[in-house]
């Protein structure tokens, strides 16, 4: 057995156990690109998708560190107190739970905020980790 193999066996093992874990999972709807439909009432362009709904992922937020503003390591840790969130967000995905033919033009519904997709990663078929930003 290869190392990838033995890699993949213990990471298949422990990702339902993370995926049910209420403190780190969110749930959300991926709407997927389906189309685009021309409203002649509007004069615009109005594009439809297809939802995916109540899929469980891992959300990150990127952090910001605070600077090392002393040698004194108690003032560092009140500094750290002061991270910041930089309003970057990915999102972890079990790979089974992706829908097939995913796109940048798709949009990710968590809770009330909807973010498009900006970039879709698989990770050797165990994960997907698909980068966000804010959508208005």
């Amino acid at each position: 057995m290869g190392i990838f193999a033995q890699i993949q066996s213990a990471v298949n093992s422990i990702l339902p156990q993370l995926y049910e874990d209420e403190d780190l999972v969110t749930v959300v709807t991926w709407k997927r690109f389906a189309g685009s439909v021309f409203n002649e009432s509007e004069g615009v362009n109005q594009e439809t998708y297809t939802d995916f709904t109540n899929i469980s992922a891992i959300k990150v937020e990127k952090t910001v560190g605070a600077r090392r503003f002393s040698q004194n390591s108690a003032v560092n840790e009140v500094a750290r107190a002061w991270d910041l969130t930089s309003g970057d967000v990915v999102y972890l995905f079990r790979h089974e739970n992706v829908p097939t033919g995913v796109s940048v033009r798709d949009l990710i519904v968590d809770g009330a905020v909807t973010y498009s997709v900006k970039k879709v990663f698989p990770v050797f078929n165990l994960i997907v980790k698909v980068e966000v930003e804010g959508y208005a």
